[in-house]
């Protein structure tokens, strides 16, 4: 048998034949492309809107609005080109993907909605849910260390498992897990997206959930990048006691005379910023450079 390419392989091949449309009215599969494979106990149906309710398993939480509202306009226009994906519960449908396309629809006002129907079991359903958020990278970091630690929870499943349940590596899924263990407050901050999936993890390295917190602060307002970030905790953890991690904490570690001169006389000499790092009698000398040019430059110099 011959196979047929294109995209939108796995959805109108979903469909079995059938003529039967219990729950809803089987949609016309010429409108989506075909498919050589099929998976039983699957139909594609047009269901009636208030007949649909939201995932409990649904691991994404948080919304762009205005991606939402283009959505709906989008559907208002030309309606929903790809079928959401449910499973039938006893009275009413659940939804396991597409929850945008649903929400636009209600926006946009239509009576029902395209969908692809299968019979799945609750474990089934979380994780088609969780892969079909990965697959789009619809999750941010926190609804996705959150979904993890649910699949272990609740299906009791180890770390390996879950790895290969979603076709992430073991540590992978490790470091995601360590996400939950930052403060609410920060959190927060990684799923607004003020802080990146980098920062998160750098961040998840500091016990401390006052200093993560003051941490978080200090890469918002001044703009610190994932290795600015990565080398203050380096800093952090080398320190002894109490005050001179503030110090490194507020960026307000005070600096021998001696240091301070060797920063300028260097600075001027390489015609950029070099910061002396002193951690007792050791310590590490950083240069900065703009690009690639800038470091032949400085090379050049050293020569």
């Amino acid at each position: 048998m011959s196979k047929k390419s294109g995209l939108g392989k796995g959805l109108s091949a979903l469909i079995p034949d059938s003529t039967s449309s219990q729950g809803g009215d089987l949609v016309d599969t010429n409108r989506f492309e075909q498919d050589p494979f099929v998976i039983p106990g699957t139909e594609l149906r047009e269901v009636p809107l208030g007949d649909i309710e939201r995932n409990p398993y649904q691991p994404r939480t948080v919304f762009d609005d205005e991606k939402l509202s283009e959505l709906t306009t989008s559907v208002k226009e030309v309606g929903v080109l790809q079928p959401i994906l449910l499973r039938e519960q006893n009275d009413h449908y659940e939804l396991i993907a597409g929850e945008r396309r649903w929400l636009a629809a209600r926006r946009a006002g239509l009576s029902s909605i395209p969908a692809v129907v299968r019979r799945i079991q609750d474990i089934e359903s979380f994780e088609q849910a969780i892969i079909e958020n990965l697959h789009r990278e619809d999750l941010n970091p926190i609804d996705e260390a959150v979904a993890f630690h649910r699949l272990m929870d609740e299906f009791s499943m180890t770390q390996q498992q879950v790895a290969e349940r979603v076709g992430r590596s073991r540590s992978a899924v490790a470091n995601s897990l360590r996400l939950l263990q930052l403060s609410p407050d920060v959190q927060r901050l990684i799923m607004d997206g003020a802080l990146s999936a980098g920062h998160a993890r750098c961040l998840a390295g500091v016990n401390d959930i006052k200093i993560q917190e003051k941490l978080a602060s200090r890469v918002i307002s001044e703009a610190l990048s994932v290795r600015q970030l990565e080398s203050i905790v380096n800093d952090l953890n080398d320190e002894d006691n109490y005050a001179s991690k503030e110090r490194v904490v507020s960026g307000t570690s005070v600096k021998e005379a001696a240091y301070l001169e060797v920063e300028k006389v260097l600075s001027e000499k390489f015609d950029t910023k070099v910061s002396v790092v002193s951690r007792g009698k050791k310590g590490r000398l950083v240069i900065e450079f703009a690009d690639q040019d800038d470091l032949q430059r400085i090379f050049n110099i050293l020569e």
